[in-house]
């Protein structure tokens, strides 16, 4: 995360770094986004943008966890509201919004289609940002997270439209929702 320089400039000027890092991603994967961009749109030397983040990867995970803090709580707060087939379903319609009619589509895209193992292993620490602690060990937070994640990296990879995104999520969570054996009951019939 931002080193407490970061945090010591002044609004604006912090809010300038955030913007030209968090359109460096919108534009980029992370393994094509470059320190260079970011000082180009900056008008700054290279060593001050180190004064800011220890590298790229340090800045690309303080604009996620920054971006992505809401998406995460969205469903946490439906699930407060809602038993959990209710908060499955208006949540599908939360995610196109969020992430596909959004400013923010190129990075959720680009998240979800360069993620990689070692993006991964150093996210850990920071993710716990995004999710709730309580929820990190929870089993059936886990299988929906990958469940769901996968169906976004799905729609981004394969350019799926709105209704063949909620068509196959409908048809996943029903699967996880009602189990596998009965699913497979009904396929036989």
């Amino acid at each position: 995360m931002p080193k407490s320089t970061y945090f010591s400039l002044s609004d604006e000027k912090r809010k300038r770094v955030y913007d030209a890092c968090l359109l460096e991603f919108q534009t980029h994967s992370f393994h094509e986004a470059k320190i260079m961009h970011i000082v180009k749109a900056l008008d700054i030397p290279r060593g001050s943008f180190y004064q800011y983040f220890e590298d790229l990867k340090d800045s690309y995970y303080y604009i996620l966890s920054q971006e992505t803090v809401e998406i995460h709580d969205l469903f946490f707060n439906l699930l407060k509201e809602y038993p959990l087939e209710v908060a499955l379903d208006k949540y599908k319609y939360l995610l196109l919004e969020n992430l596909v009619n959004s400013p923010q589509y190129n990075l959720y895209k680009y998240r979800f289609l360069d993620w990689t193992y070692e993006l991964e292993r150093d996210w850990k620490p920071k993710g716990e940002v995004t999710v709730p602690a309580r929820e990190l060990d929870n089993p059936i937070s886990q299988v929906l997270k990958s469940v769901i994640h996968n169906l976004v990296y799905r729609m981004f990879s394969e350019n799926w439209n709105e209704q063949k995104f909620i068509e196959t999520y409908d048809k996943e969570i029903k699967l996880l929702t009602e189990g596998l054996l009965n699913y497979v009951t009904e396929s036989k019939k």
